[in-house]
């Protein structure tokens, strides 16, 4: 909230002169203030000094509500993923004021999630007879309007005569750099705001920070961490604040764990004594979402996407505050996401969290 552009939140045309002149850009710039600084550096007298405090700390500080009333919004405010089951299990599909993250290797259907996702928040604005829109965030020009005429002829016939209309409903960014994406997301409020907008979909938020900072440096290292922040924080504003859907795709990576060094008989595949008696850690490796534990903190729920068989692929609920750890199996076909309704829980063994160490057990709920 404290990052929070404040020349968006005044009206007085006068005060955001003064507040511009003086560099106040965010929400923190003035409060990081005491109320003898901000008179003297705006101006402003006792009475107007405490006017405009009031109604920064409010921002700032929401107002509670009662859990009967959050309830009611998330069943009014979700978007359907098209599965009684997967639905259920998500407590009505995608919420309204949560970030989303669809993560998983190449090739494996993050975008074709993304679509699929736009055509449903389309369509479903249209059943409710709200002019719903879609910003549609392409960091890896993988958006093809034509995939998305594919999925609704094939999938929704009935919607085949307002394709047309359903294409101008969804507003496309295609960023070349960290600096043209920075951009969009500082102004996307208002866009959003005027567009009525109720889903925002980001594929990839990892692919311009890899390209642009390759991990190396230290200094490298904090940019990239200090970048994510920022995108991380500014989503979830929007998010929260506009009380929307945002959905963001995110590559993979291996990470290596450090074993002890364990002594173990001839012929192991993981010895930890080699010929000349000197003992050696052991490492080991599983499949992780990338980009840290800054952008984990971020995410309210994550779907991870992975290959199960050579034609068959599997959804994995990994983290979520409604839903269990489980798993649905899906194909992509030309009418697009198919989600089979048969669901596999499942448990982990031993300590380690990765996602190699999981037992499977079908059909048992947990």
């Amino acid at each position: 909230m404290a990052m929070r552009r404040v020349a968006r939140l005044i009206e007085d045309q006068e005060l955001k002169e003064k507040l511009a002149r003086c560099n106040f850009k965010t929400v923190k710039d003035v409060l990081s203030l005491s109320p003898l600084q901000l008179m003297s550096a705006l101006q402003l007298s006792s009475e107007e000094c405490e006017a405009l405090l009031d109604q920064l700390y409010a921002l700032c500080v929401p107002k509670y509500q009662s859990a009967f009333t959050l309830s009611q919004e998330e069943e009014k405010f979700s978007l359907s993923l098209g599965s009684n089951q997967l639905d259920a299990m998500l407590h009505g599909g995608l919420h309204a004021g949560t970030v989303i993250e669809f993560a998983g290797p190449a090739g494996v259907g993050k975008t074709q999630w993304c679509l699929h996702t736009a055509v449903r928040a389309v369509l479903s604005g249209e059943s409710s007879g709200r002019n719903t829109s879609v910003i549609y965030i392409d960091t890896e020009t993988a958006f093809r309007a034509e995939r998305i005429v594919e999925i609704i002829c094939k999938r929704y016939p009935e919607s085949e005569p307002r394709i047309s209309k359903c294409l101008s409903k969804i507003l496309l960014y295609q960023p070349s750099t960290i600096s043209n994406l920075s951009q969009i997301l500082e102004t996307l409020e208002v866009t959003a705001v005027e567009k009525d907008t109720g889903l925002l979909i980001v594929d990839s938020i990892a692919s311009l920070a890899r390209k642009e900072m390759m991990a190396g440096s230290s200094e490298a290292n904090i940019a990239r961490v200090n970048q994510l922040a920022s995108w991380a924080a500014r989503l979830k504003s929007i998010a929260q604040q506009l009380n929307i859907c945002v959905v963001v795709t995110n590559q993979v990576t291996s990470r290596f764990l450090d074993k002890e060094p364990m002594i173990t008989g001839e012929g192991n595949e993981e010895e930890a004594e080699t010929s000349t008696g000197v003992k050696e850690h052991m490492y080991s490796t599983h499949i992780t979402p990338a980009l840290g534990n800054t952008w984990t903190h971020c995410v309210n729920t994550r779907l991870i996407l992975q290959y199960d068989g050579s034609n068959s692929r599997q959804l994995i609920i990994a983290k979520s505050p409604v839903a269990p750890f489980a798993a649905f199996a899906y194909v992509i076909g030309a009418g697009g996401i198919e989600i089979k309704e048969n669901r596999t829980f499942y448990s982990y063994s031993g300590s380690d969290p990765g996602l190699h160490k999981i037992q499977v057990q079908k059909g048992v709920a947990l």
